[in-house]
C-alpha cells in the first residue's frame, strides 16, 4: 500500500478537514455578529427617530417657559428649527433604509406631531412668557393623543423589524 492510498486516513486529512471546520466557525461567527451589530444600529436609528420626535412635543412646554428675553427667542426658535431637520433628516433615513411600512408610520407620526405641537406653539408664543418661578411647571398639557396613538404602532413596528431576522 502506497501513501497516496493512505492519504484520508492520514494526518493530511485530518489536519485540512479542522482548518476548514475552523474557517467556517470564524466566518459563521463574522456573520452572526454583523447580524447583531446591525440589528443594534437599527435600534439606534430608530430610538433617534422616536427621540426626535419627543422634542419636537416639547417644544410648546421650551416656548411656555421663555423668559421673555430676545435672547431666549432665538435659542428656542433654533432648537426647534434643529428638530425639525432632524425630522426631516430621520424621515429621509428610514424612507431609504428600513422597511416602507416604518417609514409611512414615521411619516403619520411626523404629521400628526406637527399638527398637534405645531397648534400649541403657536398658542404658547401667544402667551405670556415666563416672569416668575412659580410658573415654570405648566398643569395645563398640550393634547398629543394622535401622536401617541402613532407613535404606539411605530415603535411596535420597530421593534418587530429590530428583532425579526431580516431577508433583505
Amino acid at each position: 500500500m502506497d501513501s497516496t492510498e493512505n492519504w484520508f486516513a492520514g494526518d493530511g486529512f485530518a489536519t485540512i478537514l479542522a482548518a476548514i471546520i475552523g474557517a467556517l466557525f470564524v466566518v459563521g461567527g463574522y456573520f452572526i455578529q454583523q447580524g447583531f451589530v446591525r440589528r443594534r444600529h437599527r435600534a439606534e436609528i430608530y430610538s433617534e427617530a422616536v427621540r426626535a420626535v419627543e422634542e419636537y412635543m416639547e417644544a410648546p412646554f421650551l416656548i411656555r417657559r421663555r423668559d421673555g428675553t430676545l435672547l431666549a427667542q432665538r435659542e428656542i426658535t433654533n432648537h426647534i428649527s434643529d428638530v425639525q431637520s432632524r425630522l426631516a433628516y430621520y424621515q429621509a433615513q428610514l424612507s431609504i433604509y428600513a422597511a416602507q411600512s416604518i417609514a409611512r408610520s414615521y411619516s403619520s407620526v411626523v404629521k400628526a406631531a406637527r399638527r398637534e405641537a405645531g397648534g400649541a406653539m403657536t398658542a404658547a408664543w401667544r402667551a405670556s412668557p415666563t416672569r416668575k418661578g412659580k410658573k415654570v411647571p405648566v398643569g395645563a398639557r398640550y393634547s398629543r393623543k394622535e401622536t401617541d396613538q402613532a407613535l404606539t404602532l411605530l415603535v411596535k413596528q420597530m421593534r418587530q423589524d429590530v428583532y425579526r431576522p431580516r431577508n433583505r
